[in-house]
């Protein structure tokens, strides 16, 4: 039985201040929680059981498994203290059963990667661990891998800013041999992409795998904002609710279930309402995310922004392109956000 395992214990520093108050993998993505659509796809992938490595709110997020009823598919492992990407897997190994291998995934990535062909792939290679690689523009942000004409890893150089220009990039998808455990010091903090898959390179036992669907990495806000615009648009992949008949309502844009839109608003185009927002009357909202139970008052402008969980926006606010509004804020009636503004609670 493959077990997979995602690294979320980090504190999402830069998705602040939205994560002030929401665990990452609860970032809505094109209105569904980032979680859901991690878990769908893991089975998918054949993954019949679900290890959380958590740190940060990881109360917050024992509460949403709980209320989601997903039963045994997921088990929770709290770290004290953030442990990197390697530690959580120590710290999980009890959790982890054997022998069949194991797919790692970090906390923020969205994509279509086919963990099925992965595993298969992985099974041939014969290697210890094999990592799914992205073709990137520009790979500074990222870990950069070359490999060879049969796939084996001879270089793995994690972030650089020496390595500017196109190249493959380490997606943050693994399937690991459960030897890669031993390697993982216990007790401490350790990096995967540092201190394991380099020593794996040099013995000739890492293996890579390209991907050629999409891929996002969410964890910086601009980033979380463009994977949510692109796959708005993306046919195929998600379908947003019908709009046709919401007077007002300009595609694409997704409204979540039970939002409430006033009379004589205007939706989009580019926006994202989120499960139970409401929209007062003469409101326009455009190229924007507003995530769950918000509220945005009467003959506001909300353009470009992106709004946290139950914030309340007053009657004729405005609120500037760039902008971004933590989860829980009042923000008063008439009040100009200007653009570019952090508003924290």
């Amino acid at each position: 039985m493959l077990r997979g395992l995602i690294l979320a214990g980090g504190f999402a520093t830069r998705l602040r201040p939205l994560s002030c108050s929401k665990p990452k993998l609860l970032f809505p993505l094109v209105g569904t929680p980032l979680i859901d659509r991690m878990i769908e796809w893991l089975t998918l992938g054949n993954v019949a059981e679900v290890i959380l490595a958590l740190n940060h709110l990881s109360d917050k997020m024992r509460l949403e498994v709980g209320a989601r009823n997903l039963g045994n598919r997921v088990l929770l492992s709290i770290e004290d203290s953030p442990l990197g990407t390697g530690g959580p897997l120590k710290l999980a190994e009890p959790m982890l059963g054997g022998p069949d291998p194991i797919i790692v995934v970090n906390g923020d990535v969205a994509c279509d990667i086919d963990l099925k062909c992965l595993a298969e792939a992985h099974r041939r290679s014969r290697a210890e661990a094999t990592i799914a690689l992205f073709s990137a523009r520009d790979t500074r942000p990222f870990g950069v891998v070359s490999v060879d004409s049969k796939n084996h890893v001879v270089r793995f150089e994690e972030k650089s800013l020496m390595n500017k220009g196109p190249g493959w990039i380490n997606a943050g998808v693994y399937i690991l041999n459960r030897t890669v455990l031993r390697m993982i010091p216990q007790g401490r903090a350790v990096s995967l992409e540092r201190e394991i898959f380099p020593v794996l390179a040099e013995q000739m036992k890492l293996n890579g795998w390209k991907h050629s669907g999409f891929w996002y990495d969410i964890g910086k806000i601009q980033d979380y904002v463009k994977a949510n615009m692109e796959l708005l648009e993306r046919p195929g992949y998600l379908v947003a609710n019908p709009t046709s008949s919401a007077v007002g309502v300009e595609r694409p844009s997704f409204l979540g279930d039970h939002c409430i839109v006033g009379s004589g608003a205007r939706i989009g185009p580019r926006t994202i309402l989120s499960r139970g927002v409401r929209v007062g009357r003469g409101t326009t909202i455009r190229d924007s995310i507003v995530f769950e139970e918000a509220v945005v008052g009467d003959n506001c402008r909300v353009d470009g922004a992106v709004i946290g969980e139950a914030t309340s926006i007053g009657n004729g606010a405005i609120v500037g392109e760039g902008s971004v509004i933590a989860g829980e804020v009042l923000v008063p009636e008439g009040a100009v956000v200007r653009a570019g503004s952090m508003v924290l609670n």
